[in-house]
């Protein structure tokens, strides 16, 4: 004799419902997560090759998104400096 009361009471085609649009929200977090790690490591490498000019970055072979970011982050700096310098 089965019971008549359980713990889930949703239907199984219910159940295979959620799952599946559980599973649709942990691979949308999953990949959020993935871009915001290379949106990261992409700063970092920033960071740490901004201290050469372009033409040495050109000359190890750095992509061109490599020489825009260190391009932008040397204006920011530059544009900081001169704003404090004025005031």
């Amino acid at each position: 004799m089965q019971s008549q009361w359980t713990l889930d009471s949703a239907p199984p085609a219910a159940r295979a419902a959620r799952r599946a649009s559980l599973a649709a929200v942990l691979d949308a977090a999953r990949a959020a997560w993935q871009a915001l790690l290379a949106r990261h490591a992409r700063r970092q490498a920033a960071l740490a090759l901004g201290d050469l000019d372009d033409h040495m970055l050109r000359d190890v072979g750095a992509p061109g998104w490599l020489l825009r970011e260190t391009q932008i982050l040397r204006e920011i700096e530059q544009n900081r400096l001169s704003h404090w310098l004025r005031s």
